[in-house]
C-alpha cells in the first residue's frame, strides 16, 4: 500500500520504505524481492534506482499482495474430508473474496481518508 500512495511510477528504495514502515531493512528488501519475481513491483539498483508498483495500484488486489510474499491467504487444508476441514476451506474461500476484491488503490484511498481523520484540528 506505501507504493501505492505514491505518485505512479515513482521510485523509493526498498531501505527506505522499510524504515518508513518501521520493519527491519533486510525483511523489506525480501518482501520487494519476492514481489518483484512475481511482477508486482519494479526493483532498480543504483543511486537512482529504487521500487515501483509494475502496474496501476488499482489493478493490483491484496490477494495478489499476499500470494506473493506468503502464498495462500490462509493455509487450511481444502478438502471436505471432514465438517472442520469444509468449514476451514470455507472460511479460506470466503479470506480469498475478500481479498481479491480489494485493490492496492482502495487500500491507499481508506489510509487516507483515516490520516485526515486523525490530523489535530485547530480553531481559531
Amino acid at each position: 500500500m506505501a507504493l501505492a500512495r505514491l505518485p505512479e511510477g515513482t521510485l523509493t528504495a526498498s531501505g527506505e520504505l522499510a524504515r518508513a514502515l518501521g520493519m527491519p531493512r533486510r525483511f523489506g528488501e525480501q518482501q520487494m524481492t519476492a514481489l518483484a519475481k512475481t511482477g508486482l513491483v519494479t526493483c532498480k539498483r543504483g543511486a537512482a534506482g529504487g521500487c515501483a508498483l509494475m502496474r496501476p495500484a488499482g489493478e493490483v488486489t491484496v490477494l495478489d499482495v499476499v500470494r506473493a510474499v506468503q502464498g495462500d491467504a490462509l493455509d487450511v487444508p481444502r478438502a471436505s474430508t471432514s465438517a472442520t476441514s469444509a468449514l476451514w476451506a470455507d472460511v479460506a474461500r470466503t479470506l480469498d473474496e475478500r481479498l481479491a476484491s480489494t485493490t492496492l488503490a482502495d487500500l491507499a484511498r481508506e489510509q487516507a481518508d483515516i490520516d485526515a481523520a486523525a490530523e489535530t484540528m485547530y480553531f481559531i
